[in-house]
């Protein structure tokens, strides 16, 4: 390995920089190629205590992890750490749950190396230009790529298994995989081949949703992670009929259409339904006037919203205020 003076410390032969907004298995997918070694053998070699392919890696990153990496790169630890879905901590969510599924981030259904959830998103016109994949495209916010204004996809068009790029490399175990991470691990198909463009209306709420998390704060909501727990809650209220508290869910499908429903947890949905959810989520969340008009028409009650958890106050304010 070189050694690299000012750092004072030697570096991976071939090591190539992260990209923007790059997921860490992404990242040590295309390292390992880059030194012509399977992703496994990079591994063993190198993190001899770490598991990759069989957890979910890029939102259970150990000490153990980020200090190989700091030793054998030219990153810093903050550098390491914006890597991993733990990041959005206090944007996305108040707290990370390392035993557990986190609020807002997108669960895989790890099975051995399988992938049984649409947990990994994607946008065709990105992998195109840059095959990687994006730590955006792991959370339940993320719906539209707004740089190349197309719909996020969550599987394959063709074969309709979700995406897992780590399975490429499989086969033939003395032969380096030589299909880059745009295609499907299943069928092999070009995911880049095949998009949808996205309406001006739902560029404006990505390009909102966005900004939010960015800044970390909005301007009704005080903290990002407040806005997006309740926008997870009220999404989750939307996705299902319920005789007790689907008066929000009636409301909605009276005023602007049918909802898609579903038994499962809403971040388990295909992309597609679950997008008609989050845009009529985002739609009473994000405007007063059509919230007050659904409390007065059709009488929702603020326990509906609140039987789980604490409400923002300016939310809260919102049923009040219809009663003065």
């Amino acid at each position: 390995m070189p050694f690299i003076s000012s750092l004072d410390k030697n570096i991976w032969a071939h090591y190539i920089p992260p990209y923007p907004d790059e997921l860490f298995s992404s990242w040590f997918f295309r390292l390992s190629q880059a030194h012509h070694v399977k992703s496994h053998s990079f591994g063993r070699y190198y993190f001899k205590n770490q598991q990759f392919w069989n957890r979910d890696v890029d939102n259970m990153p150990s000490q153990y992890l980020k200090d190989i990496i700091f030793n054998n790169t030219p990153l810093n630890y903050s550098s390491i750490s914006q890597l991993f879905l733990t990041s959005y901590e206090s944007f996305l969510f108040e707290s990370h749950n390392p035993f557990g599924r986190t609020m807002g981030i997108l669960p895989l259904g790890i099975m051995h190396r399988k992938r049984k959830n649409n947990g990994l998103l994607f946008c065709p016109l990105c992998l195109k230009k840059h095959p990687y994949y994006r730590k955006s495209w792991r959370i339940f916010v993320s719906y539209i790529c707004c740089k190349c204004r197309v719909l996020l996809r969550d599987s394959c068009p063709v074969c309709n298994e979700p995406i897992a790029f780590h399975r490429l490399e499989q086969g033939d175990k003395n032969k380096i995989q030589t299909h880059s991470l745009n295609h499907c691990s299943f069928c092999l198909y070009d995911l880049s081949s095949e998009y949808k463009m996205a309406s001006s209306l739902q560029l404006d709420y990505q390009q909102k949703i966005n900004t939010i998390l960015h800044q970390g704060f909005t301007e009704n909501y005080s903290y990002s992670f407040a806005y997006f727990k309740l926008l997870s809650s009220v999404a989750g209220l939307l996705s299902r009929r319920h005789t007790i508290w689907g008066r929000l869910r009636y409301a909605c499908e009276n005023e602007f259409g049918y909802l898609p429903e579903n038994s499962e947890s809403i971040d388990l949905w295909n992309i597609d339904n679950r997008r008609i959810i989050f845009e009529m989520a985002f739609k009473v969340v994000d405007n007063p006037d059509i919230l007050l008009f659904l409390i007065k028409e059709y009488n929702l009650r603020l326990s509906e919203f609140n039987k789980d958890h604490s409400l923002p106050f300016f939310f809260e304010n919102i049923f009040k205020s219809n009663y003065l």
